[in-house]
Parts: structure tokens; C-alpha cells; sequence
């Protein structure tokens, strides 16, 4: 069958605003969630990608800026840019999406501004607001 549509609102009333959200607020919603499941010991079975903090780019030093540039690159590399609410980085904590389920805060099918949706609602305005390091 056909995918579930989303639709995205966009209020910007809604905190923290935009422009405010950084990869730092993204990463540690990440770190503190989505690793259940995206780390070397998640549950079964394990995505091949993940969020645990690290040495990413194999220098001997573990979560420093280079480090962080490479995270930032595979996360913003789950985003569609072109159809936002199609990003695996929604769609997949959201139940949306094969092998995802439905994560704490997650929730799009309440409102914005719902605490149901809080981190729903932080990745997204992550996004709208270009996704910035």
C-alpha cells in the first residue's frame, strides 16, 4: 500500500525556535534515546548505524570536533531535504518506517507543541531550520 502522509506545521511560537537548535541538542536526544536500539550492544536486531558516543573517524581521540562533523554528516545523510516528512530520521522513530518503532516523543500523529511529539518537533525544526552543525 501507499506510505502514511504526514503533514508538517510549522509554528513558530513553538520553543525552542528554530534557529535556536543545534546538532549538540540533536545528538544528545539521540545519545539519550535512539542507542536502545543504535549502539554495539542495542537490541536485536541492531541497525547498522550508531549514536553512541565515539571515536568516528578512527584519530584516537573520541567525540571531539572532527568527530562531532562526522556524526553531523551521517545523521543529516538519514534527512530528504526535498520531502522533509519522508526523512528516515522522522519517519523511523516515529513507527513510520520498515524496521522503525515508536519512540518516546516521537508522536506525529498529535499536534505540535505536544509533549508527545517533543522530539519529533526538535529534529524537525532542526531541519526546516537547514540542519546547522
Amino acid at each position: 500500500g501507499e506510505p502514511a502522509q504526514f503533514q508538517i506545521v510549522v509554528d513558530g511560537t513553538l520553543s525552542p525556535a528554530p534557529a535556536a537548535i543545534r546538532f549538540a541538542d540533536i545528538k544528545a536526544a539521540m545519545q539519550t534515546t535512539c542507542t536502545v536500539c543504535h549502539s554495539a550492544t542495542g537490541t536485536l536486531p541492531r541497525p547498522p548505524v550508531f549514536y553512541t558516543p565515539g571515536d568516528r573517524n578512527g584519530d584516537g581521540i573520541a567525540d571531539d570536533a572532527t568527530d562531532d562533523a562526522w556524526f553531523h554528516a551521517e545523521v543529516r545523510s538519514r534527512i530528504n531535504f526535498t520531502d522533509i516528512a519522508a526523512s528516515a530520521l522522522l519517519r523511523k522513530p516515529s513507527g513510520k518506517h520498515h524496521g522503525g518503532n515508536l519512540v518516546p516523543g516521537f508522536d506525529a500523529s498529535t499536534a505540535p507543541g505536544n509533549p508527545a511529539r517533543a522530539k519529533y518537533d526538535l529534529f524537525l525544526n532542526w531541519i526546516l531550520a537547514g540542519a546547522p552543525l
